[in-house]
């Protein structure tokens, strides 16, 4: 047996482009501006009161509906949920239990996974393998991030927030997708042929880190900066390493396949970065960047969520037709790790 896409759904807040951030924090917004990859991203906040619209889990059961219905199945048709996420509404219960109760389900198997921005294409590698195994039949895998809500009290006093701390207010978005997955029989051509997931750069410092939160600084501290607390980013990181990442990626899977970047449709990807782009063209000069998926301008960056909403969209649009070979890649700059995965539409 094998794995094949069912089924698809995306639930984003409103989008907010960088005019209203302009209006309400003046020259340091236009400032960053300037510099960002975006210039909307999808925000669950208000950003006049620090109020938040929703939540985690609520984005999350708005996309599993579609993606149920869109696979046309019901909720107790599900076996098991695989839920990513670096931003739960809870440390615990599991979010995978919140969304269970919520979709209605009565039984089913699940667990949350935190891998950063990877988290999605892990929890994809795990729920094929668990159909290969034939452990379960119908899987619903959940990307979903609410970061915004990090920042509202920070909005209190919008005159003291510091340039970095902006940055990253207007860097990320909020959003969920959910993709549901069934079995197939092998001997069918559609479905997921290559799946695949590493950490081989650990020893490289964070590019990001969430410290607020955890066990070791529970509540925010004097000990961590505060403009830290939401989350912080190490400068120029992410834009030597994640290039990185991604070559090796691609270059393990074509020596085991023997499939180049070119033969593909399409590539899956989160938000694209011209710095990022450049360096992997000096590798694999055949790489058509006319083929990404991505949320493109239009979200920020949005963690979990930006490959199950990218998927979803492209698959509401008919983009992928029949027989399309499609590379689904997430990867991850709080210590480098990257899931990669292939599939014939």
């Amino acid at each position: 047996m094998k794995g094949r896409i069912a089924g698809a759904g995306a639930f984003n807040p409103q989008s907010i482009s960088d005019d209203l951030y302009i209006e309400l924090f003046g020259k340091k917004a236009r400032a960053i501006s300037k510099i960002l990859p975006h210039h909307n991203r999808y925000c669950a906040i208000d950003l006049n009161t620090g109020d938040v619209y929703t939540t985690n889990i609520e984005m999350a059961y708005e996309a599993s509906l579609m993606a149920i219905k869109n696979a046309n199945f019901s909720p107790n048709d599900i076996d098991m949920i695989i839920y990513s996420t670096a931003t739960p509404d809870y440390v615990v219960p599991p979010c995978f239990a919140l969304l269970q109760e919520k979709l209605g389900i009565s039984k089913c198997m699940g667990f949350d996974i935190r891998s950063g921005c990877a988290g999605f294409g892990t929890a994809v590698n795990l729920a094929l393998n668990l159909i290969k195994s034939l452990v379960v039949q119908r899987v619903l895998v959940v990307g979903s991030d609410l970061l915004s809500s990090r920042f509202s009290e920070f909005l209190k006093d919008k005159s003291s927030i510091t340039l970095k701390t902006l940055f990253n207010l207007m860097f990320f978005g909020d959003g969920a997708g959910a993709i549901v997955f069934e079995s197939t029989v092998e001997s069918n051509s559609s479905g997921f042929f290559y799946y695949d997931m590493e950490s081989s750069m650990a020893n490289i410092p964070y590019g990001s880190i969430i410290e607020i939160g955890g066990s070791r600084y529970p509540y925010p501290i004097s000990e961590i900066p505060r403009e830290r607390w939401p989350i912080f980013q190490a400068n120029g990181l992410s834009d030597e390493y994640l290039p990185k990442v991604l070559i090796y990626a691609l270059q393990k899977f074509k020596d085991k396949t023997s499939i180049g970047t070119s033969d593909f449709d399409y590539y899956l990807m989160p938000v694209e970065s011209e710095k990022m782009q450049q360096k992997i063209l000096s590798v694999f000069p055949d790489m058509d960047l006319n083929k990404i998926v991505s949320i493109n301008d239009k979200g920020g960056a949005l963690l979990n969520a930006a490959i199950p909403i990218a998927l979803s969209n492209a698959i509401s649009q008919n983009s992928f037709k029949s027989g399309d070979m499609v590379l689904l890649y997430a990867a991850e700059n709080t210590k480098w790790q990257y899931a990669l995965s292939a599939f014939i539409w």
